[in-house]
């Protein structure tokens, strides 16, 4: 955990300070590592590790315990083993592989078991079973943003953001990109509104529909899947479609709008905040960013927005980059969230999954502050 921290420590930094790149904070971590472990060895007056084995045996003597090929003992397992009491730490590691191999198999198992048995049942693919979204993953979410809000900003900014739109209780609202429908489920609860929630990854949708049931508001706020190529939206029915954030992984997006603008009524609303193009970005500059994102990305530029929403007969009445609050909303949280850990602590677990989402927010940061995207918000009516 303490390495983990380190690196997000570091990761912050860069954030900060405009640092293109996570690979130079991590090479001032490994640096601080060096120095650390050179004065600790200078200071007990040891010499210089030798092979893989364990520490602390005397020269010419067999370790009691011997590294695994191709392993190494990191300084956050050092610490680890020091802080639960063992002399040797490749003993605590070869420990925690036990374990670790123990947890996995233990968890397909349970995959397994839950599983309906059929008659030709093939060899599984557990991994794939899990998911993309393990209540681990949710809580690390739940944690970083206000529960259920899967979004930087929170309660507040969603709040903020649908002032324009004068929602109550007379309105019904088609929310697209909902992911867990907290977003949802709070515009019900303080406007009393109607949402249909939809939610292209099926996964989160089921999630979403579970909360909403725990919640009671299964008919107020239902949370269903979006298969955006085919989106089977009723004409004419809705008052308001919101999307916060979601529509640069929607595909073929001028006849999606379409869709959306065709299941408005008469006067109907649609707010948006997206992330948006600033410039080309080439093939590999789009690739990393979509293998970050762990999807397919289809960014367009303001531009494109603005001409598609006039096509389709919407009064644009705000076409807004909000980039500078974003930005703040993105850092803030993640400021919030290093600061309980190191006063706190957190499971495990949810370490598991705190570095390669801080890797994905990282790299939206470092594009908007770059220049190679902008977060903007647009509002408009049709007639």
């Amino acid at each position: 955990m303490l390495e983990i921290l380190t690196r997000c420590h570091f990761w912050l930094i860069a954030i900060f300070s405009g640092i293109a790149s996570a690979r130079d904070a991590n090479k001032q971590v490994n640096a601080l590592k060096l120095k650390f472990w050179q004065r600790k060895s200078d200071a007990d007056g040891d010499g210089p590790e030798k092979g893989g084995g364990s520490v602390g045996v005397a020269q010419g003597e067999a370790p009691e315990f011997e590294m695994p090929p191709g392993h190494h003992l990191d300084f956050g397992t050092r610490m680890r083993a020091k802080w639960e009491g063992y002399d040797d730490p490749v003993e605590y590691y070869l420990l925690q592989l036990e374990i670790d191999a123990y947890t996995d198999w233990l968890r397909k198992m349970r995959v397994w078991l839950a599983r309906p048995v059929e008659p030709e049942l093939s060899e599984l693919a557990l991994d794939d079973e899990i998911g993309r979204w393990p209540p681990d993953r949710i809580r690390l979410y739940d944690k970083l943003f206000d529960h259920g809000i899967m979004m930087p900003g929170g309660h507040e900014y969603a709040l903020e953001l649908a002032k324009p739109l004068a929602l109550d209780e007379t309105l019904s609202c088609l929310e697209i990109g909902a992911k867990l429908g907290g977003v949802a489920r709070l515009l019900a609860d303080r406007l009393g509104v109607w949402v249909t929630a939809l939610e292209p990854d099926g996964e989160l949708a089921l999630l979403g529909m579970e909360r909403s049931v725990q919640a009671g508001v299964q008919k107020r706020v239902p949370v269903q899947p979006l298969d955006p190529l085919q989106p089977e939206l009723r004409k004419g029915y809705f008052n308001v479609v919101y999307s916060y954030g979601e529509l640069y992984k929607i595909p073929e997006k001028e006849t999606f709008l379409k869709a959306l603008a065709e299941t408005l009524r008469d006067h109907g609303q649609l707010l948006v905040t997206d992330y948006v193009l600033t410039r080309d970005l080439d093939e590999n500059e789009l690739a990393n960013w979509a293998r970050l994102e762990g999807e397919e990305l289809f960014p367009w530029t303001a531009q494109e927005y603005k001409s598609r929403l006039g096509q389709l007969k919407f009064d644009i009445r705000i076409a807004k980059d909000e980039s500078e609050t974003h930005l703040k909303h993105i850092k803030l949280a993640w400021m919030t969230m290093l600061s309980d850990i190191q006063k706190a602590g957190l499971d495990p677990d949810i370490m598991d999954y705190l570095e390669p989402e801080m890797e994905m927010w990282m790299n939206r940061v470092k594009m908007l502050e770059n220049g190679s995207l902008a977060f903007y918000r647009f509002y408009a009516t049709i007639n």
